[in-house]
C-alpha cells in the first residue's frame, strides 16, 4: 500500500502534477514581499482603522465612515431582539429587523432608516476615490 509519507523521499517526477504545481506556489508565496496595504480612516464606533474602506458607511450623525459591523453591532444592541430575528441590511441606507419564518422566507418587522448625508461629499470618500489605480 501507499503511504503518504513515502512522497517526502520521492523524486518530483514521481510525484502527482496538482502536488508539484502546490509546491510551486508554495514557494513562490514564501519569496514573495509582502505588500503593505494602507490603513483608511478610524472607525467612529470602535476607533479602529478601517482595512476595506470600500464596505464602510458614513455615521449619520457626521462625516466619519463606520465599519459595516459596527453598525450592525450597534443596533442590534438598542434593538430588542427576539430568537428568529436579527439584523439586516435591506438596501439604500437602511437596516431592518427581519424574522426567519423558515430557510427561505422571511419577514420585515421593523425598518431602522440609516441614512448618510448624500449632498456632501466626505472627504475619506474622495480619498478612497483617489486610492483606486486606473488602468
Amino acid at each position: 500500500m501507499n503511504n503518504p509519507d513515502d512522497s517526502a523521499g520521492r523524486s518530483e517526477n514521481d510525484r502527482s502534477r496538482s502536488r508539484r504545481r502546490n509546491d510551486r506556489r508554495k514557494r513562490n508565496r514564501r519569496n514573495r514581499p509582502q505588500q503593505e496595504r494602507p490603513l483608511g480612516p478610524d472607525c467612529a464606533v470602535c476607533g479602529k482603522p478601517i482595512r476595506d474602506i470600500s464596505a464602510a458607511m458614513a455615521d449619520p450623525s457626521g462625516e466619519k465612515p463606520v465599519h459595516f459591523d459596527c453598525i450592525v453591532k450597534q443596533l442590534s444592541e438598542t434593538e430588542n431582539l427576539g430568537s428568529q430575528e436579527k439584523i439586516a441590511y435591506l438596501g439604500s441606507g437602511n437596516f431592518g429587523v427581519v424574522r426567519s419564518l423558515n430557510n427561505r422566507k422571511f419577514e420585515i418587522v421593523k425598518k431602522i432608516p440609516y441614512e448618510e448625508n448624500l449632498e456632501s461629499r466626505s472627504e475619506w470618500r474622495m480619498n478612497m476615490r483617489l486610492d483606486i489605480p486606473e488602468k
